[in-house]
C-alpha cells in the first residue's frame, strides 16, 4: 500500500490528505441519496499488498463527476492509478473537490478478480476480496436484513436473485476458512455474471457448513409463526398435518412438508447497535431459556406460549449467536447492566 501525505505540518491528522495506489476493480453506479437531492457512489481499490479499499464520493444534486468518468477508463485500459488527496478518517477514505486519477505502472495485478480454485481460495485471508466460477446446486431461505439509512427510512437487502442450474463467474466475493470449509459471501459491489454451463461439476450441497456471527443488540418483536396450513388446491382449511405429508381432507390433495418448516421456531427481530435490525428464527427451548433468565415481572414464558404470545413490548438487551445460512439462531442471552455498561465503555472509547 503506498500512500502519500501532503507536506503540511500544520493540517489537523483529521484533515490529513492521502494517494492510494492500485487498480480499481469496481465501480458503483451513481445514486441519489435517500435523505435530500444531492447524490452519491463508491469505488473499491485494490493496493499493492492484494488489500482493497472502499472510497467514497458525494457529489451535488447534478449527477456528473469527471473522476467517475476517469474511473471507467481506468477500467477499461486495465492500467493502474493513483487516486490523489483523500480523507482519510477511522480506515475510511472520502474523495475531496482536489481529488484526481493519474495513471500509474505498478509491477502487480489485483489478485481479487483472479478466478479461484478451491484450493486457492484455503489459502486466502479472511475477509479477502476474491473471484469464482460456479453453478448454483441450492438455495436456502432469504434472510432478511434491514440497514437503518437515517432515523426515518430503512431500506430492506436481500439476498442476490439466482437460478438453480445456472452458472456463473461471481465477482468480488468474501471470503471466510473454517477448519478447511470455505464460506464465500456476497456483499452490494459482488456481481454475478452469467456464463455457459461449467462441466465436471460436483452437485454436492453440504448442509453441515454454517457461518454463524454473534451480535449484540435490543429485541423489538417475538412473533409465532404461523404454522396453519391451507389447501392450495381447493382452499380449504380442513388439514391433517402428519408427520411428512400435509393431507386435504375435502379435496385430498397432498403436499411433501417442507423439511424446513418446524413448529418449534418463533420470528425474533432484533435492531443491533450499529443499528442494523435481523429477522431471524428461535426455538421456543431456547426462547423460554433466555425468558426464565429474566426477573422482571412483565413477561411470564411459562403462560406465553399456550396462546397468542405478543412481545411487541420487549426490550431485552441481548448477545446471540445465529446461523447467516438458516438465519436460526443457536445461543442467545440476556445482557446485564454491568455488561452494558463495559459495552457503552468500549463504543465510546478515543
Amino acid at each position: 500500500m503506498k500512500r502519500t501525505t501532503t507536506d503540511s505540518n500544520n493540517i489537523p491528522k483529521s484533515t490529513t490528505l492521502v494517494a492510494l495506489d492500485g487498480y480499481i476493480v469496481h465501480i458503483n453506479p451513481i445514486t441519489k441519496n435517500n435523505t435530500n437531492d444531492n447524490h452519491h457512489y463508491s469505488f473499491i481499490i485494490c493496493l499493492e499488498d492484494q488489500s482493497t479499499v472502499k472510497i467514497m464520493e458525494y457529489l451535488s444534486k447534478v449527477p456528473f463527476c469527471f473522476l467517475y468518468n476517469r474511473l471507467q477508463e481506468s477500467i477499461k485500459n486495465g492500467r493502474a492509478a493513483s487516486i490523489t488527496s483523500l480523507r482519510q478518517q477511522n480506515n475510511q477514505y472520502t474523495c475531496t473537490i482536489s481529488s484526481k486519477l493519474i495513471d500509474k505502472d505498478l509491477n502487480f495485478r489485483p489478485d481479487c478478480i483472479r478466478v479461484k480454485t478451491i484450493n486457492m481460495l484455503k489459502k486466502e485471508t479472511n475477509d479477502q476480496l476474491c473471484t469464482v466460477e460456479a453453478k448454483v446446486c441450492s438455495i436456502s431461505d432469504e434472510v432478511a436484513v434491514v440497514f437503518e439509512q437515517n432515523q426515518f427510512k430503512r431500506v430492506q437487502k436481500m439476498k442476490k436473485k439466482v437460478t438453480i442450474g445456472s452458472s456463473y463467474h461471481i465477482r468480488l466475493l468474501k471470503v471466510r476458512v473454517y477448519s478447511d470449509q470455505i464460506s464465500l459471501t456476497g456483499t452490494t459491489d459482488t456481481s454475478f455474471i452469467t456464463i455457459d454451463d461449467l462441466p465436471n461439476v460436483i452437485d454436492e450441497v453440504d448442509s453441515t457448513i454454517h457461518r454463524y456471527k454473534t451480535e449484540k443488540g435490543k429485541i423489538v418483536s417475538i412473533l409465532k409463526n404461523d404454522n396453519h396450513y391451507i389447501c392450495q388446491c381447493c382452499g380449504g382449511i380442513n388439514i391433517i398435518d402428519q408427520a411428512d405429508v400435509i393431507s386435504c381432507n375435502n379435496c385430498h390433495s397432498r403436499l411433501l412438508k417442507d423439511k424446513n418448516i418446524v413448529d418449534d421456531y418463533f420470528k425474533i427481530s432484533i435492531s443491533t447497535m450499529s443499528n442494523e435490525q435481523y429477522n431471524l428464527k428461535i426455538t421456543k427451548s431456547l426462547l423460554m431459556l433466555m425468558l426464565s433468565e429474566n426477573n422482571s415481572d412483565f413477561i411470564q414464558p411459562n403462560d406465553c406460549f399456550d396462546n397468542e404470545p405478543n412481545f411487541n413490548d420487549c426490550s431485552l438487551t441481548v448477545q446471540f449467536t445465529y446461523s447467516e445460512t438458516t438465519g436460526i439462531i443457536s445461543d442467545i442471552s440476556i445482557l446485564n447492566d454491568i455488561e452494558l455498561h463495559h459495552q457503552n465503555d468500549n463504543a465510546v472509547e478515543p
